[in-house]
């Protein structure tokens, strides 16, 4: 169990860290290329013989900077006897009363990681936490090893509830940037349920494109679930505008209907004209899909019934402008009342209004749609899995080798993505793209005798 170490990692000069260069190499892409045999120092045979192992000397030469969200390691040239060629003693860091970085612990929870310590993350603020997390996700990417770091600072993150979910709601590009990277499955489902249904809004936030570019399949998956909701949003209003109570359309099954026949149902007809009319009023007014908030206020208003909408204050404008009698002006106020009841029926029918993040939307009401049921087979990181996945040969079984071989492929891709130069375009939806949206189509209804 006592291996020799051979690795020595320097992040100052007070933190100077033994390791092994086989469980860096398995752990790590980066040191996987770094701690290579030409790359190691030939001791001579009185270093050996004076218990000297150190091979390897890798040293943090740069803090973290924009270039460096890390910082950056170099490899130090050893003499034969394991002693460095530029005789420097490590980083000496002066803070003049600052606060004091966290970096180097950050750095020292990774290593660690590498020998299965449990990483240990601020809980005790949302902040704190956030800090730790970033800091950590850094060190992890630019090493190439998140896959040891992803599922502690999850649980992290977990823990603390509903504040996790408000803030996500309020900046779910970040959160989605963030959980991709380290492929959080409930975070990520959550920023995409917040960016689908308030996608109306956010298209039109310049820093909420800009930071999506950072995880253009964020953004891919925003539209797409998004268009979903429109076609079920569409679909609603388009119930809601051609729904006919009863048997008004046909009164009798003997056809032609006769006038006098349809004249019997005049205040049904007339209550279905209010309805119908204030419904268009909110359509043309931008209430509908199109609104910033997808159309959930007026879907609320409608799911809500009663008085929340169509109240005896505007049933009055109407009697303005129709003179009836008092006593026909009831009879049409309660078949408006049934109107509503079918038509909250339609909205609890299509299931906008339901919801389907964790943000407990009973304590903290959003003003937007949460009903994408997102589907697992859509996790950007499944793809580059499944892709990786080798087929077993019978009666083989993968070994350590083959297990941490494809551990580091799969860190490599994950680098190789991050790395990736993104469109300089902003990515705000200018109004020449909405027009080329394809026109929606009604379904078609019988024609009415």
């Amino acid at each position: 169990m006592n291996q020799p170490h051979d690795v020595q990692v320097v992040l100052s000069h007070d933190r100077k860290y033994p390791f092994h260069a086989s469980t860096l190499a398995r752990s790590s892409v980066f040191f996987a290329s770094m701690l290579t045999e030409p790359s190691a120092a030939r001791l001579s045979t009185k270093a050996k013989n004076a218990g000297i192992t150190k091979r390897w000397l890798v040293e943090l030469v740069e803090m973290p900077s924009t270039q460096y969200p890390a910082g950056q390691l170099e490899l130090v040239e050893l003499n034969s006897n394991g002693e460095r060629v530029d005789g420097f003693a490590g980083r000496v860091l002066n803070e003049n009363g600052r606060v004091p970085t966290k970096v180097f612990e950050h750095w020292e929870r990774v290593l660690y990681a590498f020998y299965g310590t449990e990483i240990r993350i601020a809980d005790k603020d949302m902040g704190a936490a956030l800090v730790d997390c970033i800091g950590l996700i850094e060190v992890a990417e630019y090493l190439g090893c998140v896959n040891l770091i992803g599922k502690p600072v999850e649980v992290a993150l977990l823990k603390h509830g509903q504040v996790l979910f408000r803030s996500i709601q309020a900046n779910p590009q970040e959160w989605a940037d963030m959980s991709f990277r380290i492929r959080s499955e409930l975070i990520f489902r959550e920023s995409i349920i917040h960016l689908a249904g308030n996608w109306n809004t956010w298209k039109k936030h310049r820093a909420t494109m800009q930071g999506l570019t950072k995880t253009p399949d964020a953004r891919r998956l925003a539209e797409k679930y998004h268009r979903r909701l429109l076609e079920r949003s569409r679909a609603l209003e388009n119930k809601l505008a051609s729904h006919y109570p009863g048997k008004i359309a046909a009164p009798k099954k003997d056809v032609p209907v006769k006038r006098e026949e349809y004249a019997k149902d005049i205040l049904v007809w007339m209550a279905l004209c209010w309805y119908r009319q204030w419904l268009a009023h909110k359509i043309i007014a931008n209430k509908g899909y199109n609104a910033d908030d997808g159309g959930y206020s007026l879907y609320k208003d409608i799911g809500a019934g009663g008085d929340a909408y169509m109240d005896k204050a505007v049933l009055s404008q109407f009697h303005s402008m129709f003179p009836i009698t008092k006593k026909a002006l009831n009879v049409i106020e309660n078949h408006v009342c049934e109107l509503k009841e079918v038509m909250q029926n339609w909205v609890d029918k299509s299931g906008l209004l339901k919801s389907n993040c964790q943000l407990n939307v009973e304590q903290y009401p959003v003003n937007h749609i949460t009903c994408t049921e997102f589907e697992r087979a859509d996790f950007p990181w499944l793809k580059d899995e499944r892709e990786a996945t080798v087929a077993v040969k019978k009666g083989k079984r993968p070994g350590g080798n083959d297990i941490a071989q494809r551990n580091l492929e799969a860190a490599k891709r994950h680098q190789e993505h991050r790395e990736t130069n993104f469109s300089d375009e902003d990515g705000v939806m200018d109004e020449d793209d909405e027009d080329e949206e394809e026109p929606f189509r009604a379904p078609k209804r019988g024609r009415i005798q």
